[in-house]
């Protein structure tokens, strides 16, 4: 379990064993904000730092997302599909929903609104 904090936001990584797999919960909490997205997208490779590729974003508690933030999804779905991972998105409230399913996510991306969703893909 790893914890990087940044101004207005924390990131924290908890390992899950799903069925057979060893899954990895990334969960975002506070805001992306013009304040913190770039020292976010600096170093948010961290969540790697296991070598876990089969990854579960909740953004249940995340509050707010800029344009760099989304960004710094997309790398992370990147990152992940180059390491034949999977990666999920699970929590979402209404206003991130919204900002999610604008994004066009790649089709592989699947989004669930609560995390028991998310983690039932990886059984």
């Amino acid at each position: 379990m790893a914890k990087t904090e940044f101004e207005g936001l924390y990131i924290e990584t908890k390992r899950d064993s799903v069925g057979d797999k060893e899954v990895l919960v990334v969960i975002m909490n506070g805001k992306v904000t013009n304040t913190n997205a770039f020292e976010i997208s600096r170093k948010i490779n961290f969540v790697f730092d296991e070598g876990i590729y089969e990854i579960i974003l909740d953004l249940s508690s995340l509050e707010y997302i800029n344009s760099v933030g989304v960004a710094t999804l997309l790398t992370l779905i990147k990152t992940v599909d180059q390491h034949n991972g999977k990666i999920v998105i699970g929590g979402l409230n209404h206003f991130l929903e919204n900002v999610i399913r604008l994004m066009e996510l790649p089709k592989k991306v699947a989004i669930y609104h609560t995390l028991d969703e998310a983690k039932a893909v990886f059984k």
